[in-house]
């Protein structure tokens, strides 16, 4: 997989991890029964089956930003995590809570099923880019694992929390994380009346010659901008997709209508982007509602997590406001 495909693109937060993540068969066991403590077991049905986790887990292993954000945003530092946004960015995203220091940070090369197995966690949570049928089936030799909850590109933020509370008996707490960003959305929507019918598109400048557009409203990395009343224009959706992503040429960025303009980029092509032709006469330069979102940031809006969420609707305040008009 590279940066190349539309996959790549869903994915751009792990392209330089999915070659290097060589899980072996691992036969050890948890040690579940003496780290799970109290609380009925509880079944979570999933893209790869159903999974029951007895009691409640202590020791958990998040593979994954979109998990591991999940259970920070639930209180929960795990023993032992992959980051692929820090990873691919280098950098600690501005987001993550200083508890995270705490937690061991898996390596992203080798064996990845035997650290985890050194760990003994009670739980593990997986990422889609990490948890196919061979992982999952390895990873669930060590401890009860969640791989993603559904068949889609990507798995909405709040079933993660909704799912991994219910699993901590956590599920006030799960409803509370998802309403802290519900009234977030909310005071957006009530500020910017004029957003309801508006259009967005996100986009990634892959190469000089590559522009990565999403095409799918109902994708997981589209439903905070679907909440507060805006959609994919017309034109995109009906351009032929992989995984609802495409892959265009510059020189067809006028097909980017849409009022606000999400513009991630590859590292340096910034102002390349600036200087596709056709750019200075998009509605949304026009209007003043084009965000350049770097590797890190962008990868926030296409894997959206509890935490990233809150932290990108504040970056994107501006273009939103000027997007309304």
């Amino acid at each position: 997989m590279t940066t190349r495909t539309s996959r790549g693109w869903r994915r751009t937060a792990v392209a330089v991890l999915a070659g290097a993540l060589a899980l072996g068969g691992v036969t050890a066991c948890s040690s579940s029964d003496e780290t799970s403590t109290g609380g009925e077991a509880v079944t979570i049905t999933h893209a790869r089956g159903e999974t029951t986790v007895p009691g409640t887990p202590k020791k958990i292993v998040a593979l994954g930003n979109q998990w591991l954000d999940s259970s920070l945003a639930l209180g929960v530092v795990p023993v032992g995590y992959i980051d692929n946004v820090s990873a691919v960015s280098k950098s600690t995203p501005p987001w993550t809570p200083d508890s995270l220091k705490s937690a061991t940070a898996l390596k992203t090369t080798g064996n990845i099923a035997e650290q985890v197995a050194a760990l003994e966690p009670d739980l593990i949570l997986a990422d889609p880019f990490i948890a196919d049928q061979k992982t999952y089936d390895d990873l669930s030799k060590v401890a009860p694992t969640l791989p993603a909850l559904t068949k889609d590109a990507v798995t909405p933020w709040q079933d993660q929390v909704t799912a991994l509370g219910k699993v901590l008996h956590k599920e006030s707490d799960a409803s509370a994380v998802i309403k802290k960003v519900d009234d977030k959305v909310a005071a957006i929507t009530a500020a910017n009346p004029g957003l309801k019918g508006k259009t967005f598109a996100s986009t990634w400048l892959a190469s000089p010659s590559q522009l990565m557009v999403l095409t799918d409203p109902n994708d997981g990395s589209a439903k905070v901008f679907t909440a507060l009343g805006m959609g994919i224009p017309a034109n995109l959706t009906a351009l032929p997709a992989n995984q609802g992503r495409l892959a265009l040429s510059p020189e067809k960025i006028d097909e980017l209508s849409a009022d606000l303009l999400l513009a991630g980029y590859a590292p340096g092509l910034d102002e390349k982007y600036r200087q596709l032709p056709g750019y200075a006469d998009l509605p949304s330069v026009r209007k003043g509602s084009v965000v350049f979102l770097t590797t890190q940031e962008i990868s926030a809006i296409n894997q959206p997590s509890a935490l990233s969420v809150p932290f990108m609707l504040d970056k994107l305040a501006p273009a939103f406001a000027a997007a309304a008009k």
